[in-house]
C-alpha cells in the first residue's frame, strides 16, 4: 500500500533549501539517503508549525522504512503521534512498519485506530487486510478487501488478493469468481498467476 504524503504548505525557512523541503515531501518517492537528509533539516531547524514537523516525522519515516531501517522509522512515527494524536496517517504508518517486523498484533491495533479516526482511509484498511491474513484471520482479511475492493473495483490485485484469502478458507466458488474477476479486468495485459 502506498502510505499518503502530509505536504508542506507554507514557504521554507531561510536556514533551509528548496531540496530539503522537496525531498522530504517526496521521501516515498525516493529511495535514497536524500529524504532523510531533507527531513533531518527540517526536524533540527526549529521554529517549525505543528504540522510541518508533525509531517517532516512522518515522511523520514517512511524514509528510513523503505531504506529497511524499521526501528528508527517507528523512532519517527511515534514522534509524529506525541506531537499530533490524532495523526491517523503516522499511526496507520507505524502499523506497516510494525507488520514488516512480524509485531502482527501492535500493528493492527494501530489499523483499528487510523480507522477509528477516519473511517475512509483505505490504506489502513487493505494494510489491516494484509496483517489479518498473516495471522490466519482470514474472515477478517476479506472483510477489510471488501471495503477497498468497494472503493476501488477494478483493482485486479486487491480482488485476485481476496481470492487468494477466500481459497485459504474453503471458498472455491468465491475464489474462482475472483480470480475470473481480476482475469477480466486484465485482459489485454499479462494474464495475472493464481496461486496455487
Amino acid at each position: 500500500m502506498t502510505a499518503m504524503l502530509v505536504a508542506f504548505c507554507t514557504s521554507p525557512a531561510s536556514a533551509l533549501n528548496d531540496e530539503d523541503w522537496d525531498t522530504c515531501a517526496r521521501s516515498a518517492d525516493l529511495s535514497s539517503d536524500r529524504p532523510i537528509r531533507g527531513c533531518t533539516a527540517i526536524i533540527s531547524a526549529g521554529e517549525r508549525i505543528l504540522a510541518q514537523l508533525v509531517a517532516a516525522y512522518n515522511n523520514r519515516g517512511l524514509a528510513f522504512r523503505a531504506n529497511g531501517d524499521l526501528d528508527r522509522a517507528i523512532g519517527d512515527y511515534d514522534q509524529a503521534i506525541r506531537l499530533m494524536p490524532d495523526h491517523y496517517v503516522a499511526i496507520s504508518n507505524r502499523g506497516v512498519a510494525l507488520m514488516a517486523k512480524g509485531e502482527l498484533d501492535r500493528a493492527i491495533a494501530d489499523f483499528d485506530q487510523a480507522i477509528r479516526l477516519k473511517s475512509d482511509y483505505l490504506a489502513a484498511f487493505g494494510a489491516r487486510a494484509a496483517a489479518n491474513s498473516r495471522k490466519g484471520l482470514f474472515d477478517r482479511a476479506i472483510a477489510d478487501l471488501d471495503v477497498v475492493i468497494k472503493a476501488d473495483p477494478k483493482n485486479q490485485a486487491l480482488i485476485r488478493e481476496r481470492g487468494t484469502v477466500k481459497s485459504k478458507i474453503g471458498d472455491g466458488v468465491g475464489a474462482e469468481a475472483d480470480f475470473r474477476r481480476a482475469e477480466a479486468l486484465g485482459s489485454g495485459n499479462t494474464a495475472p498467476v493464481r496461486p496455487k
